[in-house]
């Protein structure tokens, strides 16, 4: 059922309903319009016995049984639901209608002593209601009469047969019915399922026919809308990509543009350090320099001279000279371990190292 299409579950449905309808409908027939039938015929029975019975009473007593027997004649031709009739008293058979015989089988049937009664009875030629109404209160005798019920099982076959061809003709027209609809439900809704799959594999371009202004037309409408509002946002995010893209790249150009930059401006700080470096380094080593220099040109001098040197003046000019190679040898240790330092200005246009800070 669950794969069934939307046709084929309504054709289904209807006609699940129409034979379940007509199901019903029969044994509506066979339960309730049986006993209807069952106590009309009881009730016509009975009043057609008391007045069979009213009418010969007075010509029984008269014993004309010519005009009883064309009285009952006209009786079954005017009642086919009459099988037979006949009077007895005492046991004994006065008059009767059968043409074969009287069936001796009729004469027990079991009715109460009252005014009218009747029973249920089965012979070999069907079955009967058997009503007795008694003559003079069953002095001169007891009218029989049996009804068939064959007439209401004739109506009763023939109700459900009218009744199963209604159904037919009502599933017909409500399976043609449903095909019209049917086809102009899911013809529309079939549009809608591929264009849907379309849209769902990028196909946006896809037109949904708008096919009558019912619900299934408001769907198509609606459905449309929401697929132009899709193409729309579709090619914004297309535009915003694209856009995206553009930066990305313009991005990408601007970083190995910063990068360049940045490697130009450590390049240009190194040779700026380095600069500053050589520097301070000649600005502290000059003076120590310059000492050590003056120190051994005087005591080159001194050494030079013709007259004799004094022990304490050489020893003092050494000492100076190894003041200033002790000075320059803690400013190269410096240097060495020199890791970060900050500068100072030296002239109006010369910057220089720090070193000298501890």
């Amino acid at each position: 059922m669950k794969n069934l299409s939307l046709k084929s579950r309504l054709f289904f449905v209807t006609a699940l309903v129409v034979l379940t309808y007509a199901v019903f409908s029969v044994l509506f027939i066979d339960i309730f319009v049986k006993d209807i039938l069952k106590k009309k015929r009881i009730a016509n029975g009975t009043a057609l016995a008391t007045t069979i019975a009213a009418h010969v009473a007075d010509s029984l007593l008269t014993r004309d049984f010519f005009a009883i027997s064309a009285f009952f004649d006209d009786i079954l031709k005017t009642n086919p639901e009459v099988s037979y009739i006949f009077i007895e008293k005492d046991g004994q058979v006065l008059l009767h209608t059968f043409k074969g015989g009287f069936p001796p089988g009729l004469l027990n049937a079991g009715h109460r002593k009252t005014a009218v009664d009747y029973v249920a009875i089965t012979t070999d030629e069907g079955a009967y209601h058997d009503f007795a109404a008694s003559l003079f209160g069953g002095r001169t005798g007891t009218l029989r009469l049996g009804i068939t019920g064959t007439t209401d099982e004739q109506i009763t076959k023939e109700t459900k047969k009218s009744l199963l061809f209604v159904a037919l003709l009502v599933m017909s027209a409500a399976l043609v019915f449903i095909a019209i609809v049917s086809r102009r439900l899911t013809l529309p809704l079939s549009q809608l399922t591929q264009s849907a799959v379309e849209i769902a594999n990028g196909e946006y371009s896809r037109t949904i026919p708008v096919l009558g202004d019912d619900e299934v037309g408001r769907l198509a409408l609606a459905f449309g809308k929401m697929v132009d509002a899709v193409r729309i946002r579709q090619q914004e995010l297309m535009d915003v990509n694209e856009e995206l893209e553009t930066v990305n790249v313009r991005l990408h150009e601007y970083i190995g543009e910063v990068g360049r930059t940045r490697d130009e401006l450590i390049k240009s700080k190194q040779d700026a350090a380095a600069i500053d470096t050589a520097r301070s380094f000649l600005h502290h080593s000059r003076q120590p320099l310059t000492y050590l220099i003056m120190a051994i040109e005087l005591l080159s001098e001194e050494l030079g001279a013709e007259r004799p040197v004094s022990t304490d003046s050489v020893r003092e000019k050494l000492r100076a000279v190894q003041d200033a190679g002790q000075r320059l040898s803690v400013l190269l240790k410096k240097f060495e371990q020199l890791k970060e330092y900050r500068t100072v200005t030296y002239d109006s246009a010369t910057k220089i190292i720090d070193i000298d800070t501890d």
